[in-house]
């Protein structure tokens, strides 16, 4: 079974929709998933250098209130504790996630792509580090037992960039335009956060 997730590090749902899709992948006793990280940028024109806070980006860009801001971040805490994480919304600041992305598919040749995604959430939405700049991609990618070396080497180039355009142009090609979007084997199974439960049942009617 092949499981590809488009999802951006900038997205607390994503961070959200990976732990529930780890558990629903746990249930599965009879089948091997094979996970795919696609790339997807949800602000591909975001700086490097962080500005806004996310809340501040959004009473601008969507006419939120402060409170309702709030409020979600609020809600989106509790969902992410009832998941075992930590997400910490109020003090994060949106980046560009190319170079991140670009880690990914560094990751993925030693078989390691699943936990950079998680390194990388955890970094930006619980440690509200700034995951585009090339010190903090570093530690986080070595962190996962990235070579430092390679790491750097990447980092001072443009490698895996076509990469993470190819999934963004497949992504194109399948309708995808909004993280977290899962497919199995080639067919669109979720789009959003379900429960673990619709989850897995997702999974078992696909496969």
């Amino acid at each position: 079974m092949k499981i590809e997730i488009w999802s951006d590090i900038m997205c607390p749902w994503c961070y959200i929709g990976k732990a529930r899709l780890d558990k629903a992948i746990a249930r599965l006793e009879d089948r091997e998933a094979h996970v795919v990280w696609r790339s997807f940028e949800l602000r591909p024109d975001q700086p490097r250098t962080p500005g806004a806070t996310l809340g501040e980006m959004m009473r601008e860009k969507l006419g939120l209130q402060p409170g309702e801001t709030v409020e979600l971040f609020e809600k989106i805490r509790i969902l992410g504790e009832a998941e075992g994480l930590d997400i910490r919304l109020t003090g994060v600041r949106p980046v560009n996630s190319f170079d991140a992305q670009r880690l990914v598919h560094l990751a993925a040749e030693d078989g390691l792509s699943h936990r950079m995604k998680s390194e990388l959430f955890r970094t930006y939405l619980t440690e509200q580090q700034n995951v585009a700049d090339h010190e903090v991609l570093l530690r986080t990618a070595t962190a996962v037992g990235l070579d430092a070396d390679r790491v750097t080497a990447v980092l001072a180039t443009d490698a895996y960039g076509e990469d993470v355009r190819e999934d963004e142009r497949i992504a194109a090609r399948r309708g995808v335009t909004g993280v977290p979007t899962i497919f199995v084997d080639g067919v669109r199974v979720t789009t959003g956060v379900p429960s673990v439960d619709q989850l897995h049942q997702a999974l078992v009617e696909a496969g």
